[in-house]
């Protein structure tokens, strides 16, 4: 009577049989690429996961899509959702931040010696995998160079990515990350604080709501505000948030550098605008964060088309949302420090956190003053 046949726990295929026990792996093969999934899994994030079940549950009734990409601006949270959300599943994880050479870093995440895509397509031609893409914004172009041919040539092969625009590909579906709930962001900013302040009381629900909302619901703004409890009562805390590209700078110290601070956040984004879009993110600036299109082509001082194509490309790039009412909404964060670079004359080259000169103060009506020492 014939020994029954085991399966491979990385590719399905049969496996080899003894006296004792099934093989796990099919070949050696598949045993050191079990590994390495396992390896470039992301470490399971050591603080609570606040206010995004609605989103879990979504994302997982798109868990079939071949390309799911994560979209939101800055500091919204996409990478941690997408560690909840692949949490478990054996994925490989391709971190982008500090790498803009994609097959390169996806390569090395699989193991594959060379690094060129038909070394990638051979590799993963007959296996089933989900690759995660972190931090594609500044490699968009890449990314879709890599991914068109790798999907076709590897039909095992799933992609979520994570972006602050589309990586647009064909079969592409996009999810897009929005600012906290209220609710959960007021949670989440009780959380962090307590953690940094045990036995903190916050009796003013009114207050930590408006500390919030003016935060724009972001998880980074908020748990990086949540930081300075030691040194501020939150009613101080929210009178300064005028000063917040200055004040939110205190990270976790094993973060990248574009999430030790808010400014620092923002400025990964703008820095990878084009000449002509970071120049409308400054002369949308001093308006509202609500408005419509008459206001903003009043605001450019560029032809009316080109101003509609540059406001289409900043909503892409997560830096403006529009509403089905028509209009225009701006981060009240993304505002200031689109005021700080207008304000500083836009030195080319020069950092944001670099200069000198003191942006102005915005008002609750988006007003701006002068401070003391100007």
């Amino acid at each position: 009577m014939a020994e029954p046949v085991g399966t491979c726990a990385n590719c399905g295929a049969a496996t080899a049989t003894s006296r004792r026990k099934h093989a796990r792996y099919c070949s050696n093969a598949c045993r050191q690429r079990a590994y390495r999934q396992r390896v470039n899994e992301p470490v399971t994030a050591l603080d609570s996961f606040i206010g995004r079940d609605d989103e879990l549950s979504c994302l997982t009734t798109l868990r079939d899509n071949r390309v799911l990409t994560l979209i939101g601006p800055a500091g919204v949270g996409k990478t941690r959702l997408a560690k909840e959300f692949t949490a478990g599943q054996g994925v490989v994880w391709v971190e982008l931040a500090s790498e803009s050479n994609v097959v390169r870093a996806c390569a090395t995440a699989l193991g594959v010696g060379e690094p060129a895509l038909s070394a990638l397509v051979c590799a993963l031609a007959d296996q089933t995998a989900v690759l995660v893409l972190d931090n594609c914004e500044h490699a968009v172009a890449e990314c879709a160079a890599l991914l068109e041919p790798l999907l076709l040539g590897c039909p095992g092969v799933r992609v979520i990515a994570t972006s602050r625009e589309p990586l647009r590909v064909p079969g592409e579906v996009l999810f897009a990350v929005r600012p906290l709930p209220l609710r959960r962001a007021v949670e989440l900013f009780a959380d962090r604080a307590r953690a940094n302040q045990l036995g903190l009381r916050i009796d003013n629900s009114e207050v930590l709501a408006a500390l919030c909302a003016r935060l724009d619901r972001l998880p980074l703004a908020i748990e990086l505000a949540a930081r300075l409890v030691t040194v501020l009562p939150v009613p101080e805390l929210l009178a300064r948030l005028d000063d917040r590209l200055e004040l939110l700078n205190r990270g976790n110290r094993t973060a990248a550098e574009r999430h030790q601070s808010l400014r620092a956040a923002i400025a990964w984004s703008y820095d990878r605008l084009s000449a002509d879009e970071q120049h409308v993110l400054r002369c949308l600036a001093p308006l509202p964060g609500d408005f419509g299109l008459d206001v903003a082509l009043a605001a450019c001082d560029l032809p009316a088309d080109r101003v509609l194509a540059l406001l289409s490309a900043l909503v892409a790039k997560s830096l403006l949302t529009f509403s089905g009412a028509g209009r225009f909404e701006q981060l009240e964060s993304v505002r200031l420090y689109g005021r700080e670079r207008a304000f500083a004359g836009d030195q080319p080259g020069v950092p944001a956190a670099n200069l000198e000169a003191v942006p102005p103060r915005v008002g609750p009506r988006g007003e701006t003053t002068k401070t003391a020492d100007q």
